[in-house]
C-alpha cells in the first residue's frame, strides 16, 4: 500500500514537472546567456517607470503590446501570466512568455521567427498581427532613439521619457499634461482613423520632491466609436426627414391623373421613389449593422461579426437601390436631352426604359456580390478593405460622366438657339429643369466622391462626412421641392382637385366649404367646365 502511494506521488510530481517545464520554441538558453554576458553594461530604457536592459527590451514591450491589444483582434488570445526563468553567470533572469498550449510557450520577441509565428496564429488576420508588430517596433525606436541614460530619470522640473505600453512620451515639464496622437493599438481594427489624442499627466510628488508621471495614461479620449456613432445617427435622422418630406410628393404624382400620365413627370416620380427606397434601406443598414457594431461589446458577436445571410442581403439591396438612383438620373438626363436637343426624335417606350433601369440597378451589384461571395468577405459586406467596391463605383462614375456630357450638349444647343432667337417657352422650361436636375444629382457626387479634408483631425473629417451625408439625404427633398412643392403645374392641378372636391361635397352633402360661391345655385358639369376655363393655366 505504501509503495503504491509512493509511486502515485512520484507520478504526480513528474506530471507537474512536465507541465511546468513547457517547451520553449527554438530559443536555447545559451542564446539568452550570450545577451546576459553584457547585461550589466547595456543601455537601460524606461517601461512604465521600470528600467529594463535594452538587450531584453523587446521581450517586455512585446508582452505589453500583446497583453494590451484589443481582445476583438484575437481568435485565441494566449495566457500571459507565465515567465521563463533562467540563470546565467550567477545572474537570475525572468522573461514573460505566452502559454500557447499545455506543452508550448512562446517568447514575446518579434525578431525570433518561431515565437513570432506562434503569436501570429492567435490573431484573426495578418493585418492585425502586423499592427501588433508595429507596436513592438515603435517601442524599440522609443528605446533606441529617444531614451538616454539621463533622460529616463525623473528630475524636479521634468518627467522622464517613458514607454507606457502603447506610446512613447517625451520629457515633459512638471504640472503639465502631455498629449500624443492615439496609438493604433487603441482601436478594435487597425484601419486608419482620424486623429485623436491621448493624455498623460506629469505631476509634482512632494514626498519624493520629483516630477512623476501618472502611471495611468488617459486613453478615454481615443474612443473612435462615439465619433462614428454620431455621424451615423445624424445620417439616419437626415434620411428619415428626407423620406417624410418626399413621401407626399410621391402621393401627389401617383394620385393626380394628369401628372401620373405625363412622361416627364413619370421620370421625376421614378427618381423620387428610388431615392426614398434607397434612404429606407440605408437607414436599416446603418441602424441594424453599423450602429449595432459600435454599440456591441468586443466579446459579443454582433450583426456585423455574425456576417449572416440576411445582413449581406440587406447590403446587396442597399447597393442596388443606390444603382437605381443613378439609373433614374441617367434616364432623366437622357429624356431631357431628347426634349431639348432631339425634339423630333421618337419617344422612348416605357417598357424599354424600365428594362434598362432594372438591368442597371441589379447587374453591377450582382457582379459586386459575386466577387465578395467568392472571396468569402465578412462584416456584412459593408466594410471594403480590398477595393471590390469599385465594381459598382465605376458604374456610378460612368453614369455621372454620361450625364455631364449630356448636360454640356444641352447647354451648347441652348446657347445656339438663344443666339438665333428660337427659344420657345417649352424649351426654356426644359432647360431650367435640366439645370436643376443634372448638376444637383450629379455634381454633388463628384464633389463628395473623394474624401477631401484640410487635415487628419476628427473635426476636419466631421465637416466632410456631415456635408456628404447632408447632400445625400437632401436629394429626395430637393426633387420633391423643385418638381412638386414649388412647381406651378402641380399647384394648378392641386387647385383643380380641391375645386372638384368642394363641388362634390356641396352636391352630395350640402357642405359649403368654398363659401357662398357654390350655395347660390346647383353646380353642374357645365358650371365646373366654365370655372375651369376661366382659370386655365396650362
Amino acid at each position: 500500500m505504501l509503495r503504491k502511494r509512493v509511486f502515485l506521488g512520484f507520478v504526480i510530481v513528474m506530471i507537474l514537472c512536465l507541465l511546468e517545464n513547457k517547451a520553449l520554441p527554438n530559443k536555447p538558453k545559451q542564446e539568452l546567456c550570450i545577451k546576459s554576458d553584457v547585461y550589466n553594461s547595456s543601455k537601460y530604457c524606461s517601461l512604465r517607470g521600470n528600467y529594463y536592459s535594452q538587450l531584453f527590451w523587446n521581450y517586455y514591450v512585446g508582452f505589453l503590446c500583446y497583453n494590451y491589444s484589443n481582445n476583438a483582434r484575437f481568435t485565441n488570445k494566449y495566457k500571459s501570466d507565465m515567465t521563463y526563468d533562467f540563470t546565467c553567470n550567477g545572474n537570475d533572469f525572468r522573461l514573460p512568455v505566452a502559454l500557447v498550449n499545455d506543452s508550448t510557450i512562446a517568447l514575446y520577441d518579434y525578431k525570433e521567427a518561431e515565437s513570432a509565428d506562434l503569436l501570429r496564429k492567435s490573431f484573426k488576420s495578418e493585418e492585425l498581427f502586423n499592427n501588433y508588430l508595429k507596436c513592438c517596433k515603435e517601442a524599440e525606436d522609443c528605446c533606441s532613439q529617444f531614451m538616454t541614460d539621463t533622460n529616463i530619470i525623473s528630475t524636479r522640473d521634468e518627467c522622464p521619457v517613458v514607454w507606457d505600453g502603447w506610446s512613447c512620451f517625451p520629457n515633459t515639464a512638471v504640472n503639465t499634461t502631455k498629449t500624443l496622437q492615439c496609438s493604433s493599438q487603441v482601436y478594435e481594427s487597425p484601419d486608419n482613423v482620424c486623429t485623436l489624442e491621448s493624455k498623460k499627466e506629469c505631476y509634482w510628488n512632494g514626498t519624493l520632491e520629483l516630477a512623476l508621471w501618472n502611471q495611468q495614461t488617459d486613453y478615454s479620449s481615443c474612443k473612435i466609436a462615439p465619433v462614428y456613432q454620431g455621424r451615423y445617427e445624424y445620417y439616419v435622422i437626415a434620411l428619415i426627414i428626407s423620406v417624410v418630406c418626399s413621401f407626399p410628393a410621391i402621393v401627389i404624382f401617383v394620385t393626380i391623373p394628369s401628372l401620373r400620365n405625363t412622361k416627364r413627370v413619370i421620370f421625376h416620380r421614378n427618381l423620387l421613389i428610388t431615392l426614398v427606397v434607397r434612404n429606407i434601406l440605408n437607414i436599416l443598414l446603418k441602424q441594424l449593422v453599423l450602429i449595432d457594431a459600435l454599440l456591441t461589446p468586443a466579446q459579443t458577436r454582433g450583426v456585423m461579426e455574425g456576417n449572416s445571410v440576411w445582413c449581406r442581403t440587406l447590403s446587396f439591396f442597399s447597393s442596388s437601390a443606390m444603382n437605381s438612383v443613378y439609373a433614374c438620373m441617367l434616364v432623366d438626363g437622357y429624356y431631357l436631352h431628347k426634349v431639348i436637343v432631339r425634339t423630333f426624335a421618337k419617344e422612348p417606350h416605357m417598357i424599354t426604359i424600365y428594362v434598362v433601369i432594372t438591368v442597371l440597378t441589379f447587374l453591377p451589384s450582382l457582379i459586386w456580390a459575386t466577387i465578395l461571395g467568392v472571396k468569402h468577405r465578412i462584416s456584412c459586406w459593408v466594410v471594403d478593405t480590398n477595393g471590390e467596391q469599385w465594381s459598382v463605383d465605376s458604374f456610378r462614375l460612368l453614369i455621372l460622366i454620361i450625364n455631364a456630357v449630356l448636360l454640356l450638349d444641352i447647354i451648347r444647343i441652348m446657347l445656339s438657339k438663344m443666339k438665333q432667337g428660337n427659344t420657345t417657352t417649352q424649351t426654356m422650361a426644359a432647360f431650367r429643369a435640366t439645370l436643376f436636375l443634372i448638376p444637383l444629382f450629379g455634381l454633388q457626387f463628384l464633389i463628395t466622391a473623394k474624401k477631401t479634408v484640410i487635415n487628419d483631425t476628427c473635426f476636419a473629417e466631421d465637416i466632410y462626412e456631415y456635408f456628404r451625408y447632408t447632400m445625400e439625404a437632401a436629394q429626395g427633398m430637393f426633387v420633391a421641392i423643385l418638381f412638386c412643392y414649388a412647381n406651378t403645374e402641380v399647384h394648378n392641378e392641386l387647385k383643380n382637385v380641391y375645386r372638384k372636391l368642394i363641388i362634390h361635397l356641396h352636391q352630395r352633402y350640402g357642405w359649403n366649404i368654398g363659401g357662398n360661391n357654390f350655395s347660390r345655385r346647383r353646380t353642374t358639369t357645365g358650371t365646373y367646365v366654365g370655372a375651369r376655363g376661366s382659370n386655365n393655366q396650362f
